[in-house]
Formats: C-alpha cells, structure tokens, sequence
C-alpha cells in the first residue's frame, strides 16, 4: 500500500522526483523497521512523511485542486490502519474468525466512508460557489455539527 502511494507521489511532478522520493523512501524504511522490530512508536513518522511528500508538489505548482487527493487520503488512512492492524498481530492470542472479519469490515468501511466524504469535499471546493455571508454561517453550521457528533461519538 505504501509503496503505491509512494509511486503516484513519485510521479506527479518529475522535477520534484528526487526531493519527494528521498523523504517517501525514508518513511518506507521507517515503516519497514516499526514492523521489523514491532516499533510501534515509529508508525505515524511514515504516514507523515508520505503526507509531506505528497504536498510538495501541491505547493510548488501553487493553488489548485489535485484530483487523486481522496485516494491519496484513503490510501494513508489504510497503510495505517494496517500497520496498526500488524502491530496487534504481534500478541500471542489468537482472535476469533468473527473478530477479525469484524475489524476486516469496520476498516474497509472506514477507508470507503473516508474516500466518499473527501470526494464530497473535493466535489465542492471545485464547485464554483460564490462566497456571502450565507455560505459561511452555513459552513460554520456544520463544522459545529461535525464537532458535536465526534464529541457525542467519542463518549
């Protein structure tokens, strides 16, 4: 998955290969030895420096909407919540059939929930909206909303 993700950052800007492949590569040998040596205190700096890879080139081109940015953020929230997955492997409990089907289903969901709401997100930023005070108190609306469900959701 990781390496995937590092190939279309590779590709998106050759000019920027060099620089942006150096610090995927070095999250991929991070990642590489968080799981080798079970050293799960290592695991975000991958998916971190993927992520900063990845935005180069956003800030070099200058402002624009990039396309593959839902895939590129499924793809991370899924090299992590593997990894996370692959660190709990390391135990010597097994877990049920049940168990694992659910975790199996609830990440699946997870990642597909997370590519459709940042398609929405990038469906509407590109959409050419005029701005007002209508459009901010709606927005403001919702970040309220968003905020309260992960509050109530997090009890």
């Amino acid at each position: 998955m990781y390496a995937g993700e590092l190939a279309y950052v590779w590709t998106r800007d050759p000019g920027l290969a060099p620089i942006t492949a150096a610090i995927g590569v070095s999250g991929g040998v991070l990642l590489l030895y968080g799981l080798l040596f079970r050293a799960d205190d290592v695991m975000p700096w991958p998916i971190v420096l993927l992520g900063i890879a990845y935005a180069i080139p956003l800030f070099v081109r200058g402002s624009g909407i990039d396309e593959g940015a839902p895939l590129v953020g499924a793809g991370l929230l899924l090299c992590s919540e593997l990894a996370a997955w692959s660190f709990d492997e390391r135990w010597r409990i097994t877990a049920e059939r049940a168990v694992v089907v659910a975790r199996g289903t609830a990440v699946a969901l997870l990642v597909l929930a997370a590519l459709g709401a940042s398609g929405l997100v990038l469906a509407l930023a590109a959409a050419p909206i005029g701005g007002g005070l209508a459009w901010t108190a709606l927005g403001a609306a919702a970040a309220v909303l968003v905020v309260g469900l992960a509050a109530r959701l997090g009890r």
